[in-house]
């Protein structure tokens, strides 16, 4: 448990510091780097009293012939009749090296706390091989990845209880990528993991994310996002699925 909690530590003192670095370089090279803040509300009063406050920032780098950096951080707080319904926050770092090639290498890392799903902490970090299979001209593109990577989990053994347990698992993980640009501007992407444990295929993950991203402004989007999660052995007292639905303004600064 130290090991992680120095590893997210770690990881979001690096975001920190490239949210604070990172656009005062982009103010000398503006065609270089790219920043955008996205945040979100839900509400309601009367019979029924709720709450869902979503947010989050991305770091992009803009000049990807020779390599792609990728931040982002992403955060969801709700309460609904005045129990917490959402908590969790997640960050992560993304490396691709000659990202426009047919085959590339990338690292990543990723921390992230969930308390709903009794998941004090998690820390992901792995390498692999992505393969651009397709490209239409400059508006979609459709590309495979597999990397090694080491799932590192704290949980609580029961909610509320301060009995915590930690597992570290290694997986195979392989993704499924599509992107798309209309003529208006506006895009649509997808994105598949399947994640199983190197020892046990049964013991799997698999993720599926579609969001549509419609330009309001040359520096505001609407962005319409749907995820869905299926852990087939996940924390004690959490289940297998979740659904998550988003509709957010993002800024582009």
């Amino acid at each position: 448990m130290p090991m992680l909690r120095l590893s997210m530590r770690s990881l979001w003192v690096c975001l920190v510091a490239l949210w604070v670095v990172v656009p005062a370089e982009a103010q000398t090279a503006e065609d270089l780097w790219r920043s955008m803040v996205e945040f979100g509300f839900t509400g309601a009063s009367g019979n029924t009293s709720f709450s869902i406050l979503s947010g989050g920032f991305s770091v992009n780098r803009l000049e990807r012939e020779r390599f792609e950096l990728d931040l982002s951080a992403k955060i969801r707080w709700g309460k609904s009749d005045g129990e917490v319904i959402a908590n969790d926050i997640q960050g992560t770092i993304k490396f691709d090296w000659s990202p426009q090639a047919d085959f590339s290498p990338f690292v990543y890392a990723t921390a992230s706390r969930d308390v709903i799903r009794n998941l004090d902490g998690k820390f992901v970090t792995g390498g692999g091989v992505k393969w651009t299979l397709l490209r239409w001209d400059s508006e979609s593109k459709l590309s495979f990845s597999l990397a090694g990577i080491v799932d590192h989990e704290n949980f609580r053994l029961m909610p509320d209880s301060p009995e915590q347990e930690t597992v570290t698992v290694d997986r195979w993980s392989t993704r499924v990528k599509f992107d798309h640009t209309f003529g208006s501007g506006a895009t649509f992407q997808h994105i598949t993991f399947w994640q199983p444990r190197v020892s046990d295929f049964s013991d799997y993950i698999v993720s599926v994310e579609n969001s549509l991203s419609s330009q309001l402004h040359s520096n505001l989007s609407l962005v319409i996002n749907h995820s869905y999660i299926h852990d087939e052995i996940p924390p004690p007292g959490a289940v297998s699925v979740d659904q998550r639905f988003a509709i957010v303004l993002r800024v582009s600064l």
